[in-house]
């Protein structure tokens, strides 16, 4: 499993993050609309942060729905 070191505004420091699940990339979507790229996806591994964001910059993301924040980051599919 492929991990990235990368800043999390979430947590306010380094974090891991590594490649977003199907359900994850699917709830994104929803937010975002169906033309919205999810492909390039992260989501810190810290257990209980929602953070997402694209592999190379940490202002283009979000934060994934609540019912994600019980849910350390899912190995991807």
């Amino acid at each position: 499993m492929t991990v990235l070191r990368r800043w999390c505004p979430n947590c306010l420091g380094w974090q891991d993050f590594q490649m977003m699940a199907a359900g994850e990339k699917a709830a994104v979507r929803a937010e975002k609309g169906p033309r919205h790229y999810v492909g390039d996806l992260w989501r810190c591994a810290v257990k209980g942060c929602v953070r997402y964001q694209p592999a190379y910059n940490a202002r283009g993301g979000g934060d994934l729905p609540e019912k994600f924040r019980e849910e350390k980051a899912a190995a991807p599919e």
